[in-house]
């Protein structure tokens, strides 16, 4: 059983140390500080999210509305005892509802994400900015 131990000397393994923290990962790539526009680009975009988010949660609201109204419609014909032609264009509606409700919460949840992505991208410039 022949083993060598191989050791490695303190200069060589700073050497070593110093050669594989230049200052720059192979991940990121040198770039200079953001402009000032670009923060300001940013907390636009971030504003904008946000007005899309209320506009969203109004659709949202509204719809909702409309699914309320269109359920309770749907109710008082059945009691009503209306024609099947009637009953079938009310379900209708509600399926429309449904579909329009369903993709206001998916227009909303977009719209979150984008405003966590554009918080994020302005917090990153704003750290770049003050050398951080």
């Amino acid at each position: 059983m022949n083993r060598q131990i191989w050791t490695v000397g303190g200069a060589a393994l700073l050497g070593l140390a110093l050669l594989g923290s230049s200052g720059i990962s192979q991940a990121q790539s040198p770039s200079a500080p953001p402009a000032p526009g670009d923060v300001r680009k940013d907390t636009g975009d971030i504003r904008q999210d946000r007005k899309d988010i209320r506009e969203d949660k109004q659709d949202l609201r509204k719809d909702r509305r409309e699914l309320r109204e269109d359920r309770r419609e749907l109710r008082e014909d059945r009691r009503e005892g209306a024609g099947k032609g009637e009953l079938a264009k009310d379900r209708a509606e509600l399926k429309k509802d449904k579909q329009d409700i369903r993709e206001d919460r998916k227009d909303l949840h977009n719209d979150r994400k984008d405003l966590r992505e554009d918080k994020k991208e302005r917090r990153q410039d704003r750290r770049e900015k003050h050398g951080k």
